[in-house]
């Protein structure tokens, strides 16, 4: 044990190893990040980012305009990677290409930060943190704004946090909170949290300048666009203290909008919830065990150490709730989550090394119960948001082999209305995860008893048991296990970009430049690949933006479309595209009466899912 311990003091002793593993570890990250990016299928939200945003840099459409398209998220998030693709071409593959571009500097960023609050050993240990989660590098490579706010908060919270920062890093860092903003509102929670800090830490004269040096930005941004962008903030905002912005909110325009199927299930807001750590264990484990390990008692005198912790930590819990109630409770996306979490998570690896040289080194008994709690609550947890994955094979055979025996009789007589192959694939995973406890208790007990009385004894197998936790979380997280678990956007190793491109070739080479588009479907990254034709803006956003009934002028001034609309474009398009499956107004019996033909099915934009076949229609007139 003595040779071994010796071996790896000498190992972290070389001065240039975490300068090459760094190295190593970025070099790493753009490889996977770069494998990833070309084979993840495209989605609404980011085809909508991408395609809206070209539109707008390119002046074909303004943004917040009357009877244009619905600006429905900060403008910056359409704006980069709209002037991204004006200065570089239209595509999926721009657009996630500068995404693996801008994570470079959210990983420069925390490398710099571990850096000054760590060591040479903690800045690498962030960085591989971050490579080894394939889940962290999905979302960092999508082109969604989660990659552009990562960029942005991890340097705000570098530049600001510490002591005796430079005051002009204060203001810059201040500075980046009118961006932050512009680019994803629900960010708005950091600028007040952020200010109150500087003024704790840095003084008034400081906290004064970064309020009104981003106060100013901030209002520059909105005043390209003002006051049409007044309709985007006043549905964003409480109505008080701004009731003054209710004159700018969308009428009622009657009509019927088609419900979300994930609305109100607390099923899925569960298994999400606990996904949530699976998908980011380290990061959100990390933060966990620093509020495990605080030493509350102690905290006074206020250090600037723990004056950055409590920041931190106030920031990554108002943020993470406020994205849980805008999943679950405001846009009824519970799988958005997933995503979401991605803007802020890698706070809790940051908070792991401002707080590690300040965390208990002994715990009382309580404090070990409550450790011992929290990490059987995860390993459950975690167990449970892994039971879709669970073969399905397996589960029925399994299921065959019980059926007739009497405790999978008695599950089935009292839990009548989960179906058998939910209830074996949860009941498994959960005895699974049961024993790991069980094991893991067992481990602690033998350690002990066996080191009692020397420095694993009594208050320290807590923190030996937090430290192990993490450790495997760490070695789990490249695997099915945690981080490339439910990974809804894998396209089987296929290259995404090609097949986007040869669609879009296709559909090109079919309608001619200038023709009106009567589309449905969520993938309206395929317009990129035909920027001549003429989508009707308000189908962009799919289901999202239809309404049956209402007042068809109020809805299409703001963006929004329905029934009487639809049936005036398909009297005036020239064609229809029309994904599989993405029906929301249109009939068979309407595309059979004999108006518009059949010309081409485009071959798929994703070659794993079948649903991106698009139909072409031609109108009839217009094919004559």
């Amino acid at each position: 044990m003595q040779n071994a311990l010796a071996s790896v003091r000498k190992i972290v002793s070389i001065a240039w190893l975490p300068a090459f593993l760094t190295i190593a570890g970025f070099l790493a990250y753009i490889l996977r990040a770069v494998e990833i990016a070309r084979t993840k299928t495209s989605f609404l939200d980011e085809g909508l980012y991408l395609y809206k945003g070209y539109l707008f840099a390119n002046g074909l459409q303004t943004p917040f305009a009357d009877y244009g398209l619905w600006t429905n998220h900060a403008i910056l998030s359409f704006l980069i990677p709209g002037y991204v693709q004006k200065w570089f071409g239209p595509g999926l593959e721009t657009g996630r290409y500068f995404m693996i571009f801008l994570s470079m500097f959210t990983l420069l960023g925390l490398w710099v930060f571990a850096k000054r609050w760590g060591n040479a050993w903690w800045a690498t240990g962030v960085v591989w943190v971050m490579v080894l989660n394939p889940a962290e590098i999905k979302i960092h490579t999508l082109a969604i704004s989660e990659g552009m706010i990562a960029a942005l908060l991890v340097w705000i919270v570098v530049l600001v946090v510490g002591e005796n920062r430079p005051l002009s890093q204060i203001l810059l860092g201040a500075a980046l909170t009118a961006p932050l903003v512009l680019t994803r509102e629900n960010m708005a929670f950091v600028p007040p949290i952020l200010f109150l800090y500087i003024f704790w830490q840095h003084g008034w004269k400081a906290g004064l300048l970064a309020m009104l040096c981003a106060g100013i930005l901030f209002l520059a941004g909105n005043a390209f666009y003002f006051p049409e962008n007044l309709k985007f903030w006043a549905i964003r905002v409480p109505d008080f203290p701004f009731s003054f912005l209710q004159a700018w909110k969308m009428p009622n325009a009657g009509g019927t909008s088609i419900p979300e199927p994930e609305a109100s299930n607390l099923y899925r807001m569960v298994l999400y919830f606990l996904l949530t750590f699976r998908l980011h264990f380290i990061s959100l484990v990390s933060a966990l065990t620093v509020w495990l390990l605080l030493p509350f008692r102690d905290i006074r005198p206020i250090s600037e150490r723990m004056r950055a912790v409590l920041f931190l930590s106030v920031l990554l819990i108002v943020l993470y709730i406020a994205h849980v109630q805008v999943a679950f409770f405001g846009e009824f996306c519970i799988s958005c989550i997933l995503l979401y979490v991605g803007y802020f998570d890698f706070l809790g690896l940051m908070l792991l090394v401002i707080a590690a040289p300040v965390l208990l080194k002994q715990l009382t008994p309580l404090r070990q119960a409550i450790i011992f709690v929290v990490v059987s609550l995860l390993i459950l947890g975690i167990g449970f948001s892994s039971h879709e994955d669970l073969s399905s094979d397996f589960a029925k055979a399994m299921i065959e082999r019980l059926d007739g025996t009497y405790i999978w009789g008695a599950m089935i007589h009292y839990i009548t209305s989960v179906p058998q192959l939910i209830l074996f694939r949860v009941t498994f995973v959960l005895l699974v995860s049961a024993l790991v406890i069980i094991i893991g208790a067992i481990l602690l007990v033998f350690v002990y008893r066996r080191y009692k009385g020397r420095q694993l004894a009594g208050g320290k197998t807590g923190i030996l048991a937090l430290n192990l936790f993490l450790i495997l979380g760490l070695i789990l997280s490249p695997t099915k296990v945690l981080g490339l678990g439910n990974d809804f956007f894998d396209c089987g190793g296929t290259n995404v970009f090609a097949s986007y491109r040869k669609a879009g070739t296709e559909l090109s080479q079919v309608i001619e430049p200038g023709s009106k588009i009567y589309w449905e479907g969520r993938i309206p990254a395929i317009f990129l690949y035909m920027p001549n034709v003429k989508v009707y803006p308000p189908q962009l956003n799919h289901v999202h933006s239809y309404f049956m009934g209402g007042e068809s002028n109020v809805l299409l001034r703001y963006g929004q479309w329905n029934d009487e609309l639809a049936r005036q474009w398909l009297e005036e398009a020239d064609y229809i595209m029309i994904q599989n499956t993405e029906k929301v107004y249109l009939t068979d019996e309407m595309l059979e009466s004999g108006k518009y033909v059949k010309v081409m099915s485009a071959p798929r934009a994703e070659k794993c899912r079948w649903q991106s076949v698009i139909q072409i229609y031609k109108r009839v007139d217009a094919a004559q």
